[in-house]
């Protein structure tokens, strides 16, 4: 058995490493369907609709995974997460047309939906509020370490062997750690008498407050816009980086660990400074972090040398992690513990639909402008200055307390 100081470690060490291969499931495709498209002759928007598929799932069950961890857990709900999102990634190397492949992106994206309420809910169960956005942005910067290792491991996979192979691999892994996960995160005393503590508020009055809270929305269209940004650069980046600057798909993948292996100090460093220096100030990391990452999106977006361009890349994803940590951060700090997976859930599940559009977005841009990146890159630049506008509107200083509830 665990002490409870030691099981609070293990627990955030391992959703992590669930959110690591998490993230090489969900940016698989994005390597994976430069051949998919050669095989199976598919143009941008198809594309575009494939990678979208795991998006719009994502979105639509975002508030119902919410919910349920609210109401059942952390441990149950993300231990059948894990479960299911690594059965959509094995089905989608059995699947022999794009139909099925957007299918099996959608239960993928359906399972990995619950992991971001659910991740906040197991936090907030295990830490005081003044560690929680260091806990955060271990668990977070899972997604920086499932970037860099994940560009590797793919695009190696799919050289030694093909793109069902490596979705194979990838799934197989994925359940073995559902496992894993469920067994670690057994339920302890503690839990039960804080949740006991928490007071008792009707369903209706508990997701009234939530929807009448106005930080509830500005956060909603911060991550929104944050989304686009984000998801535009990771779906079709390894497609501009092969197609038009002529790199092997080998070569890609090692250059592209360089930005989220940045990403991964940041998301540490962040976390440290909001518990240090930006608590209840959460605005002022996200406009810092939307500025600088418009500035230096422009600057890859028109470097002609290809290792300055992946280091102008990689200080953009640094302050674009700057934005993500404060929008959970500002959820868990700012909102009361029994309705933050819920929360989490509603606003990540709005926020989504930027991923969704994203893809599809940047491949219509492309295909109406005969693959002009230039002004693709252009979109993803204005997207990233509404965020850092919309976040000017945030309260300077929210209150000390959580966001109450009311009747």
């Amino acid at each position: 058995m665990f002490s409870n100081i030691q099981r609070r470690h293990v627990i955030i060490g391992m959703l992590f490493l669930c959110w690591v291969v998490g993230f090489i499931d969900k940016t698989a495709i994005n390597i994976a369907i430069i051949p998919i498209s050669e095989e199976f002759g598919l143009s941008s928007d198809h594309q575009g609709m494939i990678i979208s598929a795991f998006f719009l799932a994502y979105s639509m069950t975002q508030l119902i995974g919410g919910y349920l961890v609210d109401r059942f857990g952390a441990r149950r709900v993300l231990s059948s997460a894990v479960a299911v999102w690594s059965l959509g990634t094995a089905v989608s190397g059995a699947v022999s047309n794009a139909v099925g492949l957007a299918a099996a992106r959608a239960v993928t994206g359906a399972g990995e939906a619950v992991f971001p309420a659910g991740g906040s809910v197991a936090i907030t169960e295990h830490f005081e509020k003044s560690q929680m956005a260091r806990a955060k942005s271990v668990l977070q910067s899972g997604a920086s370490v499932g970037f860099a290792v994940g560009s590797i491991v793919i695009t190696a996979l799919i050289a030694a062997h093909s793109w069902q192979m490596m979705f194979y691999v990838l799934g197989g892994v994925g359940i073995c750690m559902s496992i894993a996960l469920f067994f670690v995160m057994k339920p302890v005393d503690d839990q039960s008498v804080a949740k006991a503590k928490v007071e008792k508020v009707s369903e209706k009055k508990r997701i009234g407050a939530l929807l009448k809270n106005s930080l509830t929305w500005k956060i909603t269209l911060v991550y929104f816009f944050t989304n686009i940004v984000f998801w535009g650069l990771q779906s079709w980046l390894p497609s501009y980086w092969v197609k038009v600057k002529g790199m092997s798909m080998v070569q890609m993948g090692a250059y592209s660990m360089i930005p989220p292996a940045l990403g991964f100090i940041s998301f540490l460093t962040c976390g440290w400074l909001l518990d240090r220096y930006f608590h209840q100030k959460e605005k002022y990391l996200i406009c810092i972090g939307s500025a600088v990452s418009a500035i230096f999106i422009y600057l890859m977006a028109n470097e002609e040398s290809i290792p300055l361009a992946f280091a102008y890349l990689s200080v953009s994803n640094v302050f674009l992690n700057a934005i993500s940590i404060s929008v959970f951060v500002s959820i868990m700090k700012h909102f009361p513990q029994n309705t933050v997976g819920t929360a989490t859930g509603l606003i990540n599940s709005l926020a989504q639909l930027g991923s969704f559009a994203s893809p599809m977005l940047i491949g219509a841009v492309l295909s109406a402008t005969n693959q002009n990146y230039g002004i693709a890159f252009s979109v993803i630049v204005a997207c990233a200055v509404l965020v850092c506008i919309i976040a000017t509107t945030f309260p300077a200083v929210h209150g000390k307390k959580p966001v109450e509830q009311t009747a």
